[in-house]
Formats: C-alpha cells, sequence, structure tokens
C-alpha cells in the first residue's frame, strides 16, 4: 500500500487515539482501585471478607453489563456513544463511592463496573481495528498506559488516606473521567482501518472452528479473573501479614502493575524475536510460579517478590489475547469480541469472589489464593490445546 495513504491514515486516527491513551490510564486507575482501597471500606463498615468479595462482584458485574451493552453501541452507532457513556459512568461511579453506606457502595462500584466495559472494551478494539497488522505491539503500548493508572493507584490512596482526603482523590478521578467524555463527545472517533487489513481480512469460518472460539472464551474467563483475584486481594493480604514497613500494605497491588507495565513495555521488542503461542506460555509458567510461591508468603518483601513475578508473567497474555481475537475474527469481530469481554468480566466477578469465600470458609486468606494458580494451570492447558494456527 502506497506510504502517503497509510500517512493520511495514520493522521485521522493520531487525535481519537491519544484521547484513548489517556483516557486509558484513567482505566487503569479506576479498574484496579478496589485493591488498594479494599481494606479502607473493610475497617468502614466492619466487613468480612465474604463481604468484601461483593464489591469485586459488583464491579464486573457491572463490566460486563457494560461490556454487553457495548457490543449493542457499537454494531448499531460506532464507538463514539460507547466511549463517550463509559467515560461518563467512570466518572459518576467513582465520585458516588466517596459517599453513603455500604449498599450506596456497591452501586457505586457497579456504576463505575460498568463503565469500564463499555470505555475498556471500545477501547481495546479501536486500537485493534486501527492498527491492522500492527496490533499485537500497539495493544501492548496501549495497555501500558493502562498500566501507567494501575500503578499510580496504589500510592494516590495511600497518600489520600494518610491525610484522610480519599473523597478528593475520589471525585478528583471522576472529574478526568468526565473530561475523556465531554473531548470525546466532540471529536470524529470512527477509525479508519488499514486498507490491508480491509482486503486480506478472512472469515471466522476460514480460520476459526466452534471449538477454538470457546476455548478462547474460556481463556478470556480464566485470564482476567484470575489476574483480578491476584491484583485484588494482594493489600488485604499484605495488611494481615502484618510485616510491611510503616503500614505501606496499600502499595502491594503496585508491585503486580509494576511488573505487568514492565513486561507490556519489553512486548514489541521481545515478539521480534518469540512467537506469540510461545511468550503467552512462557509468561503464564512465570505468572504460575509467582502465584503458587504467593499461597505461602509471610512476609511484605517474599509477597511483593511474588506479586510482581506474576504481574510480570500475565504483561503480554491480555494485548495478545485481544490481538488474536481481532485478527481471527475480522469480519464479525464487534459481534465476538462482545461475547469474549463479556466472560472476560464473569470470571473478573467470580474468582475474585471465590477467593474470598474460600477464606472466610477456611478462615486463611492464603488458601483463598490456591484459586488463582487453579486458574493459571487451566489457562496453560487451553493456550496448549489450541492450534498453533490461531496464532500470528
Amino acid at each position: 500500500m502506497d506510504s502517503s495513504i497509510i500517512a493520511r491514515e495514520s493522521d485521522r486516527n493520531r487525535a481519537p487515539s491519544i484521547v484513548l491513551h489517556f483516557g486509558f490510564v484513567i482505566t487503569g486507575v479506576v479498574t484496579t482501585l478496589l485493591g488498594p482501597i479494599l481494606p479502607i471500606l473493610i475497617a468502614r463498615w466492619s466487613l468480612n471478607d465474604e463481604q468484601a468479595g461483593l464489591f469485586f462482584m459488583a464491579q464486573f458485574l457491572g463490566s460486563m453489563a457494560g461490556v454487553c451493552l457495548f457490543g449493542v453501541l457499537v454494531l448499531l452507532h460506532g464507538y463514539k456513544p460507547a466511549l463517550t457513556l463509559g467515560f461518563t459512568l467512570v466518572a459518576g461511579g467513582v465520585a458516588v463511592l466517596a459517599f453513603g453506606n455500604l449498599s450506596t457502595g456497591l452501586i457505586a462500584t457497579a456504576t463505575f463496573g460498568c463503565g469500564l466495559g463499555l470505555a475498556v472494551s471500545a477501547t481495546n478494539l479501536w486500537v485493534g481495528e486501527a492498527t491492522g497488522s500492527n496490533r499485537a505491539a500497539a495493544l501492548s503500548i496501549l495497555n501500558v498506559t493502562w498500566c501507567a493508572g494501575a500503578i499510580v493507584c496504589g500510592p494516590l490512596v495511600l497518600l489520600a488516606h494518610t491525610h484522610r482526603q480519599e473523597p478528593a482523590l475520589l471525585i478528583g478521578v471522576g472529574a478526568l473521567a468526565a473530561a475523556v467524555a465531554l473531548i470525546l463527545a466532540g471529536m470524529h472517533v470512527e477509525p479508519h482501518i488499514p486498507n490491508d487489513e480491509r482486503m486480506n481480512g478472512a472469515t471466522p469460518a476460514q480460520v476459526v472452528s466452534k471449538t477454538t472460539a470457546v476455548v478462547l472464551g474460556a481463556i478470556f474467563f480464566l485470564y482476567v479473573g484470575t489476574e483480578g483475584a491476584v491484583s485484588g486481594w494482594a493489600a488485604p493480604l499484605a495488611k494481615r501479614i502484618g510485616t510491611s514497613p510503616n503500614n505501606l500494605w496499600a502499595l502491594t497491588p503496585m508491585f503486580f502493575w509494576i511488573g505487568l507495565f514492565t513486561g507490556r513495555a519489553l512486548a514489541p521488542a521481545i515478539l521480534r524475536r518469540l512467537k506469540e503461542r510461545a511468550l503467552m506460555v512462557i509468561g503464564l509458567l512465570l505468572g504460575l510460579a509467582g502465584s503458587a510461591s504467593l499461597v505461602w508468603a509471610t512476609s511484605f518483601a517474599a509477597e511483593v517478590a511474588c506479586v510482581m513475578a506474576t504481574g510480570l508473567g500475565f504483561a503480554a497474555f491480555y494485548p495478545l489475547l485481544v490481538a488474536c481475537t481481532v485478527r481471527n475474527f475480522t469480519k464479525h469481530v464487534r459481534r465476538v469480541s462482545s461475547i469474549m469481554f463479556t466472560l472476560g468480566n464473569v470470571g473478573a466477578a467470580v474468582l475474585p469472589w471465590i477467593v474470598g469465600l474460600v477464606s472466610t470458609r477456611t478462615k486463611d486468606l492464603h488458601t483463598g489464593l490456591i484459586v488463582p494458580v487453579a486458574g493459571c494451570l487451566a489457562i496453560i492447558a487451553l493456550v496448549l490445546s489450541l492450534r498453533r494456527q490461531v496464532f500470528s
């Protein structure tokens, strides 16, 4: 394809891409907010682990509803309604979490979860469609910005908690999300898809069997749930271990996201040397080692090492999974991706809640953390069961 045409298509995508990358930083903060703030909510409302686990369920059931709504909106009206409504719901839900009681908090969590389902799904798919054959690297870079938000979330919560300014933090994050929604509302957002992608796309029937589609759906369910289980319960575990210096338990999830950030930043370079499937499996093995070691961690330093190793192992997996979905379902990607993202959010609702349930029943959070270890094992088995042609 002529380089001038590529340049013009790139220019048309540039402005919305910048806004969406900034918005993805905000979604990184909000998606991971429950991890560092959950111990604060537990103390505020005197919750047990099973009750606290309801916040994960509220967020990701809300997110599941958002993904379902995304599927309808993007098919009928394109990306703008999904993105603007998504960031608007994020803004409102996060701001409301600053006030009220347990019931209000759960409703607010479900609201910003719904917004995340819309905004995160739409942004990932927008980049996947707009970048063509470079989508694996582009999605890794996009998710680096998400990780940047996830990394700063813990320190922001700790700073706000130290100065008793949690409501100000939540309102501020909500205001930034509202600003993104307003900017997107005034822009042309629909992506300009590269010509080579339009000409060379294959139909799902030519590439993906029904069995493979089911396996990919199961992987979405297990991976998103496993990631949420490790990152979501890292801070409560650190607080109970009780060895964190200067009460820095709220920062524990940050180390998971630092591992994720580092791995995703390195992924484009690694993909020049390794096939996607190989990188997925190697990363999952590292994630398995980290999450399994977390079950036995008895000090703050050991937990930090475990969660960082787990994050590093998981780093490239989700961007590659999304890229694989976009590539294999080219002509029906908007419909199929809605189903896959929905399954991911079901996993994110269920697996962290199961961790809390097992912890409450056994009176041991370490035992509950066997759940993500089992998740890792299942994902590895499913990835290895797929044909190599599914991957790039």
